[in-house]
């Protein structure tokens, strides 16, 4: 058997996931898969219908199908068995409800088990207990993988944490640098646009004692009287006193 494509689809005609096993565009799936919602008749029972290109398997649930988009010489025995592990897988990954939310919410983990039962086209000899195995042993190495890239951004933080301190601390004296060059400038810049202010000799001081000894006369010089007009005044005698 050859499976096209599987896919999950409202009775509305939304489609919620569809994974293409073979190489065809997105554009043909969504139009094989809304082609099958025209030609379904919700009033009739079946388990597939045919076009002229292709063969729908299908299992209705509440408010979705479930799809098997086939070729017309496909096993349909082999089809239906697909379907129903298909069909398990979407129940042990939505417990909560086959509703549009939780597809949606687990659309990522319904791929990738579909991918473990279907492999170009064709169905792999595994169960549901098989494929669960795989998928829990994919997580482990998931983790693991995780936990590897972690710390490869723990370590590429701390080295870049480390070339920014060291940026940080050549900055800072690059600045240190230039401010003292700017000074250096600013002095210079001073210097030279200074004014040229003469030599003023500063004024002597000459203090009270020496002005007074210049004026004053020297020690053991004799003194001669000082010659002028003098008042005569009468003595008892009638004396005139010169």
């Amino acid at each position: 058997m050859v499976v096209i494509s599987a896919g999950l689809v409202t009775k509305n005609g939304r489609i919620l996931l569809a994974r293409q096993f073979l190489e065809i565009s997105k554009g043909h799936i969504e139009g094989l898969l809304n082609s099958f919602v025209r030609m379904i008749d919700p009033n009739v029972q079946h388990t597939f219908i045919e076009n002229e290109s292709a063969r729908f398997v299908y299992l209705p649930f509440e408010d979705l199908y479930l799809v098997l988009t086939t070729s017309k010489d496909s096993n349909i025995v082999e089809d239906l068995e697909t379907l129903r592990l298909l069909s398990k897988i979407i129940q042990h990954y939505c417990p909560f409800g086959l509703d549009e939310g939780n597809i949606l919410k687990n659309s990522f983990e319904i791929v990738w088990a579909f991918d473990d039962v279907i492999s170009q086209g064709y169905r792999e000899s595994i169960t549901l207990a098989q494929m669960l195995t795989y998928c829990e042993m994919e997580s482990a190495e998931e983790k693991l993988h995780k936990e590897k890239q972690k710390a490869l951004m723990q370590e590429a933080k701390e080295v870049a944490k480390r070339k920014q301190s060291e940026l940080d601390k050549k900055r800072a004296v690059e600045d240190k640098e230039r401010k003292r060059e700017r000074r250096s400038v600013q002095e210079e810049s001073d210097y030279m646009t200074r004014p040229d202010v003469p030599n003023v000799p500063s004024p002597t001081t000459v203090s009270v004692t020496e002005t007074v000894s210049q004026i004053s006369p020297p020690q053991g010089a004799s003194k001669k009287p000082v010659k002028g007009m003098v008042l005569a005044t009468k003595g008892k005698k009638g004396r005139i006193d010169a």
